[in-house]
């Protein structure tokens, strides 16, 4: 697995339609022009497998989302791991895909509520 930019942004956009994100917060235009999105590719077939992104929440926390194919979890997970040890701060994600809750659980992040996941930053809570 490769992360990398958006390579190609028509492959992106095809993609990001393909798996479109439940809650519809973050668009294709808000998406593309990120600094903080990670494009995840095979390392063999160099095909596009999924995309992560860091965002602001309203509550000035930073929130994970993303998207990747199916049948691909420990990548995902790798993935996961990966763009959270590149920042030093507390992560948090808000999902109610079952498959995606696996991912998060798996790469070291807690519930704290119904849907809501955080992974402290060096893996620990902070008091």
């Amino acid at each position: 697995m490769i992360i990398d930019r958006v390579r190609n942004k028509e492959e992106f956009k095809t993609f990001f339609n393909a798996h479109p994100m439940n809650d519809g917060i973050l668009s294709y235009d808000f998406l593309v022009n990120s600094p903080l999105l990670f494009c995840c590719y095979d390392d063999i077939t160099d095909d596009l497998k999924g995309y992560i992104s860091i965002y602001t929440g309203d509550t000035d926390k930073l929130f994970l989302c993303g998207a990747g194919i199916r049948h691909n979890m420990p990548d995902n997970i790798r993935a996961i791991i990966k763009v959270c040890e590149a920042f030093n701060d507390d992560i948090y994600a808000d999902t109610d895909i079952k498959e995606a809750k696996i991912c998060l659980l798996k790469a070291g992040f807690k519930k704290i509520e119904n849907n809501l996941y955080v992974r402290f930053k060096n893996g620990k809570k902070q008091k």
